[in-house]
């Protein structure tokens, strides 16, 4: 797998959306249920990064725009 530094937001909830499908679909021996679980809880931290990080940006962007006026 890449590095998560190079995996873009949507690549990351595509990701998690197919895990969504696979635990809601009830097809998964439990054993691939709970690693496929650890790994969705893995992303949602990642996007909560992503997303945070982003906000911050916009942040600086607007505290930027209003110190110039």
């Amino acid at each position: 797998m890449a590095n998560a530094k190079d995996i873009d937001y949507n690549t990351l909830k595509v990701e998690l959306d197919n895990i969504l499908q696979q635990l809601q679909s009830g097809d998964l021996e439990i054993d691939e249920a709970i690693k496929q679980y650890e790994r969705g809880m893995a992303l949602v931290s990642q996007l909560q990064t992503y997303l945070k990080k982003a906000e911050n940006k916009v942040t600086k962007i607007k505290a930027n725009l209003e110190s110039k006026k």
